[in-house]
């Protein structure tokens, strides 16, 4: 998976669509844009918090990565530990990104049997 989330989360990247960081995220979405938000398994209450009032209005869909912690998803972004992203939904790489993440969690808990 980390291979598939790390080429998508380099398109995004490069296409300018990606946003990185919590003041960043929180920015475009107070400026009305509508985004799927990534978190890291290992992010701060704050940073939930502060994304779950939009998440609430539906102003963005929340995905949380239980195997990544912000080491590793800074890692798969070339850039220093990370906790949250976040890129328009309405893009195909976004549409990838959730699909990819959803099919995940489903195998893992066909492996263990959940």
């Amino acid at each position: 998976m980390n291979d598939r989330l790390s080429g998508l989360l380099g398109i995004a990247r490069k296409a300018g669509i990606l946003f990185s960081g919590q003041d960043t995220v929180r920015a475009e979405l107070r400026r009305g844009k509508r985004l799927l938000v990534i978190l890291s398994g290992d992010h701060s209450r704050n940073v939930r918090s502060m994304i779950e009032g939009y998440r609430i209005r539906g102003i963005c869909r929340v995905m949380v990565i239980g195997c990544l912690g912000r080491e590793e998803l800074g890692h798969l972004l070339s850039t220093g530990p990370t906790q949250i992203v976040g890129m328009p939904l309405d893009n195909g790489l976004s549409e990838k990104i959730e699909k990819l993440l959803t099919e995940e969690v489903d195998r893992y808990e066909q492996d263990q049997g959940l």
